[in-house]
């Protein structure tokens, strides 16, 4: 368990990063539509990488936009209402890319099994010759 535990610990500090440059971009570029594709892509890929609980990664990514706008209005930089309310569409799209990573994953894994080792041929033949 402690071992699932620390291999977590990568993607969850890969997730505060990417949430950290989605709201970066939010903000400083001003463009909603740029912000929420790299909210959606980084979204999906951490999901897909960890299909366990996708709803982590969507709210972690997802509420990265608000945030960065939450932190804008407290440093006085006054972003437009339209930017505001533009940062929570990015929430319903890392909620829906976060089960599209899921349905990767599953889908992967139906289309490319991992190989299973074969039967040993020899053991009917075995049985047969110890008769």
């Amino acid at each position: 368990m402690a071992s699932a535990h620390k291999s977590d610990l990568l993607y969850w500090i890969l997730g505060l990063l990417f949430g950290a440059a989605c709201g970066y971009v939010h903000i400083r570029i001003q463009d909603s539509s740029l912000s929420v594709l790299m909210v959606t892509g980084f979204t999906m890929f951490l999901a897909y990488c960890r299909p366990e609980r996708v709803w982590r990664w969507a709210l972690l990514v997802g509420l990265s936009m608000p945030a960065a706008a939450f932190i804008a209005l407290l440093t006085r930089q006054r972003p437009s209402r339209g930017l505001i309310v533009g940062s929570f569409a990015g929430l319903a799209f890392s909620i829906v890319a976060s089960f599209g990573g899921r349905v990767l994953y599953r889908a992967k894994a139906a289309l490319f099994p991992k190989k299973v080792d074969a039967i040993p041929f020899n053991t009917e033949a075995q049985r047969l010759r110890e008769k």
